[in-house]
C-alpha cells in the first residue's frame, strides 16, 4: 500500500463520518473475533487501521491531488 498523506487519511476518516461506520470502516454493529480486526492471533501481526480500511474499501483511496 503506498504512504498515505495527512490528507488522505483524513479523507478517509470523513468518509467513515459522513457514512456512520466504526473505525475501521464496517458497519458499525460489527463484532470482530478477539475485538479487534487489526490484530491477528493467529500470526500476532498487527495491521495498519488505513491499510485495513483500503482492503476492504480499494475505492477509498482518495488521490493526493485532492
Amino acid at each position: 500500500m503506498p504512504e498515505l498523506t495527512p490528507e488522505q487519511k483524513a479523507q478517509i476518516d470523513a468518509r467513515i463520518a459522513k457514512e456512520g461506520l466504526n473505525e475501521y470502516g464496517d458497519p458499525k454493529d460489527t463484532v470482530y473475533m478477539g475485538g479487534n480486526p487489526l490484530f491477528s492471533e493467529m500470526t500476532g501481526q498487527t495491521t495498519d487501521r488505513y491499510e485495513y480500511i483500503l482492503q476492504n474499501h480499494p475505492d477509498w483511496l482518495p488521490s493526493k491531488d485532492h
